[in-house]
């Protein structure tokens, strides 16, 4: 069980890896489209296949990472994470092919997936569940601040040619994640021996957590949206014409407010629920699209940045917290990687879907289609969720009630059989 204290060594610790993975993320998307260009003279869409591998590769692991991480143990599966993670940085620069640089990128995907899912299970055992909301809102504030440290560095090292360095600073990040994560001690389940009997059967509810899948389309809404900016804004903005402080400080801003907002809506969602959250956030993100579509200048371009700092960020923060929420005790590992694994196709879709209307619409429709489905987020979510009242603060505290009550009878249970087994010998 966690403690009710939530700035533990532990905790702050986990922050740290997950900035730091996702910062390395970040930086590699960017830096491989860059490195196959240059070294291959690879064209724009095998340069962005050698990059988008690493979701794809991201994708298979989570998928059975969340289902046997508290079988394997977590500290166990986060320590071969953060090493392979490492190991294979090393490997890119000697990738003498494009096809085995692609290889590498998968592979260096499936780590990226196993210790992200890992970081944050971690995470929802330190937490406090009276303190989900705030304590996710911190955490995933960290991929937020990668979102904008990442594809700046990224973007100077590139312009430069200095892929080598870029290569040094990702292993130098990298082997920190793995010294960290040595100081991490998670608490680990316990696992029933029927559990461990049941390992085998294969069925959807043991990959997807089936109460968290409302709340993870949601978040798979919101990837698609924020996904249209990751890709296209470089482009979008030169056709424009706005080179200036409206292209280079676009992510700066949406790091900004999306770190100013964290401590409110964290608030807001552990005190007031999720309805109180999620709808504002959707708005918002709807809102910074239109603006964005429309922009003619730096200024409209900052201002879609904030509302879309504080629409996104919050929604990843508040879709992982209720995600993890609203699922049992012993299914918050497959919640997680529930909430990954959509949030990650939506990212992963989101340019090739809307971007196949960028030939004949132009970007603007893109955007504006963007700020539709922000809409529509927010009837299917009051469809899914929003009129059976299950992120009410009153249900919350519910659940929350009742799953600790389970957790305690589970452990009780779990001593009596261990102590009868003791007798008996």
């Amino acid at each position: 069980m966690p403690s009710e204290k939530l700035w533990t060594r532990d905790y702050m610790f986990d922050i740290g890896v997950n900035f730091l993975v996702y910062c390395v993320h970040f930086l590699l998307m960017l830096w491989s489209t860059s490195y196959a260009i240059y070294t291959w003279h690879a064209s724009i869409s095998m340069a962005g296949l050698a990059s988008g591998l690493f979701i794809v590769g991201a994708l298979f692991a989570r998928i059975p990472a969340g289902r046997f991480i508290d079988f394997i143990g977590r500290r166990r599966m986060f320590l071969v994470g953060t090493a392979l993670f490492f190991l294979l940085i090393l490997c890119y620069e000697m990738a003498p092919t494009l096809e085995l640089f692609m290889v590498v990128r998968f592979i260096h995907g499936l780590a990226f997936g196993t210790t992200s899912t890992a970081a944050s299970t971690v995470v929802a055992s330190l937490v406090p569940l009276h303190r989900m909301g705030t304590g996710i809102g911190y955490f995933t504030l960290g991929v937020t601040m990668a979102s904008a440290i990442g594809p700046f560095i990224a973007m100077n090292l590139t312009s430069a040619h200095a892929f080598t360095l870029g290569i040094e600073i990702c292993a130098a990040a990298a082997g920190l994640i793995f010294l960290l994560s040595f100081g991490i001690h998670a608490p680990e389940r316990t696992i029933m021996p029927e559990e461990r009997r049941d390992l085998t059967r294969i069925s959807f509810d043991r990959f997807f957590s089936l109460p968290a899948l409302g709340i993870s389309c949601i978040a798979l809404m919101g990837g698609v949206c924020y996904s249209t900016v990751l890709s296209f804004l470089g482009a979008y903005t030169s056709s424009i014409g706005i080179t200036g402080i409206g292209a280079t400080g676009f992510f700066l801003c949406f790091a900004a407010t999306s770190f100013i907002s964290r401590p409110l809506t964290g608030y807001l969602l552990d005190h007031r629920g999720g309805n109180i959250v999620i709808y504002p956030s959707l708005l918002c993100m709807a809102a910074a699209m239109v603006i964005i579509a429309n922009a003619t200048t730096d200024i409209p371009l900052l201002i879609g940045a904030l509302l879309l700092g504080f629409g996104y960020g919050t929604i990843t923060a508040s879709c992982h917290a209720l995600a993890v929420h609203c699922a049992p005790m012993h299914q918050v590992g497959v919640a997680t990687s529930t909430y990954f694994v959509l949030l990650d196709f939506g990212i992963g879709i989101g340019p090739y879907t809307l971007g196949s209307f960028v030939p004949t619409y132009g970007f603007s429709f893109v955007y504006l289609a963007a700020a539709v489905l922000s809409l529509a987020g927010i009837g299917l979510y009051y469809y899914l969720l929003g009129r059976h009242g299950r992120f009410t603060r009153e249900q919350m505290n519910r659940d929350s009630q009742a799953k600790t009550l389970v957790a305690e009878r589970r452990q009780h249970f779990y001593e009596q059989r261990l102590q009868a087994a003791s007798d008996n010998h």
